[in-house]
């Protein structure tokens, strides 16, 4: 009897641990299935203006944009943002453009994280919507087709905070002759 009771115990915490593992696996595997269906606009929880300014971003690349079925994710820091964008699991995020050049250099409260190759896919007065740079040229014109011309007032006769994505000086020398 009590050897029953030790197997029985054995073979439940061994299936305990294998589905644990599954769940886990599913998730992660999930999140990549829902990025290729989503254009993620990430934000983050530390500056509330973004978070607006994101949502506004979508509606305005789903009106114009409707196959990129854009999204906005909110992550707690903007050194997730960093985190996420740095490790390819983000492609898209809206800062401020201290955080931008900060984040771009690894200085500052992204020392932890290091540089990270990001590039201006569109410029307001105070934020910076960012892409990887390795993001496709086609992808970074599309988004600034789709909010040129906006509410939003697209600054592409200012500097940027860190260079702009090539596709996108594409779409400026192009639209601006």
């Amino acid at each position: 009897m009590r050897r029953r009771d030790i197997l029985y115990a054995c073979c439940g915490l061994g299936c305990t641990i294998i589905t644990r593992d599954v769940w886990a696996h599913t998730l992660y595997n999930q999140w990549i299935v829902y990025r290729q269906k989503h254009l993620i606009i990430g934000c983050h929880k530390q500056d509330l203006a973004t978070y607006k300014l994101a949502k506004q971003i979508v509606t305005l690349l789903n009106q114009n944009l409707p196959k990129a079925s854009a999204r906005v994710a909110r992550a707690p820091t903007s050194g997730r943002i960093a985190s996420l964008i740095g490790t390819a699991q983000l492609d898209v995020a809206l800062l401020s453009h201290r955080e931008a050049i900060d984040m771009a250099d690894g200085s500052g409260m992204f020392k932890p994280y290091g540089k990270t190759d990001i590039r201006t896919l569109f410029l307001t007065q105070d934020y910076v919507l960012v892409g990887r740079a390795e993001m496709p040229d086609k992808h970074s014109w599309l988004i600034a087709h789709a909010l040129d011309g906006s509410e939003l007032k697209f600054q592409d006769k200012v500097d940027p905070p860190v260079p702009w994505h090539r596709g996108v000086m594409h779409f400026i020398q192009i639209n601006r002759r």
